[in-house]
């Protein structure tokens, strides 16, 4: 599933802000949103929810390794859910007003998972938190127009 913040009205509203506040905006609203994806994501070992991957200006395809066959047999949680992953995702990087970012899985079976194949998850994942995310990005705009933009 792919959808361009770019086309969306809110973002108008901060493309012009300082490119600090701004580099605050798409670090907090991307970080988020691979958070709500990890939680929503269904769980057998997790590897899916282990495969999603943030990237800037391209799509990074790296999966997780298959759990080990113990745990897919007893269907056992083999990956736990790093909420730090995000985070560290932009540790160090400075964010340019036309940098883009990605947020994927490139597990096989994702697309299956998106389209309700899991009891855990019948709504999908990315569709159920896209519209969650457009909220983010209006709070977060919001923040960084603000006195402190963000940036206590």
């Amino acid at each position: 599933m792919k959808f361009k913040l770019s086309d969306m009205s809110a973002v108008l509203k901060f493309q012009k802000l300082p490119l600090d506040r701004l580099n605050f905006v798409k670090r907090e609203v991307a970080s988020e949103a691979a958070i709500r994806l990890g939680k929503k994501a269904p769980v057998l070992t997790g590897r899916y929810r282990a495969g999603f991957n943030i990237s800037i200006n391209g799509i990074d395809f790296t999966v997780p390794n298959p759990a080990p066959k113990e745990y897919i047999k007893h269907r056992k949680e083999y990956y736990k859910f790093d909420e730090t992953k995000a985070r560290k995702a932009f540790e160090g990087v400075t964010l340019q007003v036309d940098d883009e970012i990605f947020i994927s899985n490139s597990l096989p079976y994702a697309e299956a998972l998106e389209n309700g194949h899991s009891q855990q998850a019948p709504q999908g994942i990315f569709r159920v938190v896209v519209p969650e995310v457009k909220e983010d990005i209006k709070r977060y705009a919001g923040i960084a127009a603000g006195k402190d933009g963000g940036l206590k």
